[in-house]
């Protein structure tokens, strides 16, 4: 019936029959979080984030991911109950009575989705065991999809099961405005920013070592996108920006962290444009904070972001950002101050940015310091809080 490549394991311990701590542990309630989880991107970044700092006296978390894919396998290793339930297509309805029967077995009292399957497959679970259901809204749907039609449909499904619902958290404004469009009442939306978890950032690697590792070269100015490869993200205007700082005269690289179905496209680009010697496409890389040591500029072209927690992470490592002014970006960067915004599609914009940052280095330096002291304003205890509020307010 499911697919279980994690043994499920109780995450806070066992104690003497009859201690305080058994009463404690009876006490907690049990938060289900749903989420496709065939890769790890943002949304999933921002999940195993809850699941590390939901306060454990009160509440125990588990995780089910409808997709095969590393973040079950991620969950798992760090003790949470994780489970596989994999959708055998986007409509798969069959997979809701394994979910009520999950529900069931581990006693959960509140189910919190993340995105269309999440949501197709969680809330009417949710709502035929009768517990509460939050749903958190980690993008806009209109820019999730390559097709229209697929638009569309993602949108009637997500509307349809809007109304099983008890509270909506968006990750921004801009997400919330969206949100409203959708006729879901304000008074059931939270704004809630995602906070930047730290203290994922454990590795120490010499950055000379990480260089080699990417094979990048130590004298040239590096420019990276840190992005799953899909079009919303933008890499071709980030590719043609690179070809026109090259023909500038500018030493320059490109670093392209990421994975995704969208790679063989960015591939021919980066052929057509005749610089494969100085874009670098590695893959998906998990310790991201080699990454920016290495970085001078991040790029993030996006044509609609949610929030931007790339961003973030890049002004915690003190690396100037050049980003499109769209979606919940704003919401992080103050133009010309903490980063520098521009029209999103708009690549000569793009390039002037980049060119910008490559000559005058008293600016990056300058975007940079602000931004580090921006980013102190986005913390995974304030989230995290947050959230913990809205399952109190339901339980």
């Amino acid at each position: 019936m499911v697919s279980v490549p994690i043994p499920l394991v109780e995450s806070y311990g066992l104690a003497p029959e009859g201690s305080n701590l058994i009463q404690v542990a009876q006490q907690r309630k049990k938060i289900l979080h749903m989420i496709g989880g065939g890769e790890i991107g943002g949304a999933e970044e921002l999940v195993f984030t809850l699941l590390k700092m939901t306060d454990p006296s009160r509440y125990e978390v588990h995780l089910v991911c409808l997709c095969q894919g590393p973040f079950a396998h991620l969950a798992g290793k760090e003790g949470f109950p994780a489970l596989t339930i994999p959708m055998r297509h986007r409509m798969d309805l069959s997979k809701i009575k394994p979910v009520r029967s999950y529900i069931r077995e581990q006693q959960i009292d509140l189910i919190h989705t993340h995105g269309v399957r999440a949501n197709l497959i969680g809330r009417p679970a949710a709502k035929r065991e009768n517990i509460p259901i939050v749903t958190t809204f980690h993008s806009m749907l209109h820019y999730d999809y390559d097709a229209p039609w697929k638009v569309a449909m993602a949108r009637l499904l997500t509307m349809h099961g809007n109304h099983y619902t008890n509270r909506f958290i968006a990750i921004s404004h801009a997400i919330k405005e969206d949100l409203l469009d959708m006729h879901i009442p304000a008074d059931k939306i939270r704004v809630i920013h995602s906070g930047l978890d730290v203290s994922k950032f454990t590795s120490t690697q010499n950055p000379d070592k990480i260089r080699r590792q990417f094979n990048l070269d130590s004298d040239r100015l590096t420019f990276t996108m840190v992005a799953r490869f899909h079009p919303v993200k933008g890499h071709r205007y980030f590719l043609q920006a690179a070809r026109q700082l090259l023909d500038a005269g500018i030493k320059a690289q490109f670093l392209l962290i990421g994975e995704g179905l969208y790679r063989p496209e960015l591939e021919a680009q980066v052929r057509d444009l005749g610089i494969d010697t100085f874009v670098h496409m590695p893959g998906y890389y998990r310790q991201v904070e080699d990454v920016y040591r290495i970085s001078d500029v991040l790029c993030v072209p996006s044509l609609m972001e949610g929030l931007g927690l790339v961003i973030l992470e890049a002004m915690y490592f003190g690396v100037p950002v050049i980003a499109s002014s769209v979606g919940g970006i704003p919401e992080l960067i103050e133009d010309g101050k903490s980063g520098i915004l521009i029209p999103p599609a708009d690549t000569e914009a793009l390039y002037n940015a980049m060119y910008k940052l490559a000559v005058d280095q008293d600016l990056a330096q300058a975007l940079a310091q602000e931004g580090k002291e921006r980013v102190k304003q986005f913390t995974i205890e304030n989230m995290t809080r947050q959230v913990e509020e809205c399952y109190s307010e339901l339980l």
